[in-house]
């Protein structure tokens, strides 16, 4: 046995898990569309910062076309991508495909897509993860507690003109 190696029994196997939210947004699909691209930064919590790097306040970015990141830039050069832009529908859906590693509850891939569509007078936000790899119950509940609290709570908020929600436990 190679002394360099260190192996521990895994908490978790590998395996796939599917989520879906669907939010009702009391605008139109074009200012989802640009709150949730061009605009993302103005509406993305603070709490879902994975860090600075202790170089102050970070920012966050989307480019919303073929190869673009959706990412955290702390300045210098440093950040961290949260994932990158597979496909692009302009208005109506935006692909990423994102990988964490373990000190988020993997390693585990995930492909996620937004989709908006008309509804009514509003639009209807749906999305979508997909996610393979070592993905534990906890993990599971964290994403839908942190995916409702963007897409429900934040992001309708901004667009719909209301003041941000504060993250449970704060305030």
């Amino acid at each position: 046995m190679n002394p360099n190696v260190k192996t521990a029994p895994a908490p978790e196997s590998a395996r796939i898990t599917d989520y879906a939210l669907e939010v009702r947004i009391a605008a139109p699909s074009a200012a989802v569309w640009r709150a949730l691209t061009t605009d993302i930064a103005r509406w993305w919590p603070s709490q879902f910062y994975c860090g600075a790097g202790g170089k102050g306040k970070p920012r966050f970015e989307l480019e919303a076309r073929p190869g673009g990141r959706m990412y955290e830039d702390w300045g210098d050069g440093d950040g961290l991508l949260w994932g990158t832009v597979v496909n692009v529908q302009a208005g109506k859906r935006l692909d990423i495909v994102s990988t964490s590693g373990p000190q988020w509850g993997g390693p585990s891939t995930s492909f996620g897509s937004f989709e908006l569509a008309a509804d009514g007078a509003g639009t209807k936000l749906r999305f979508t993860e997909s996610s393979f790899g070592r993905v534990g119950e906890a993990t599971v509940a964290e994403k839908d507690k942190g995916w409702r609290f963007l897409l429900e709570g934040a992001l309708r908020a901004h667009v719909e003109g209301k003041p941000a929600p504060a993250w449970p436990g704060e305030g």
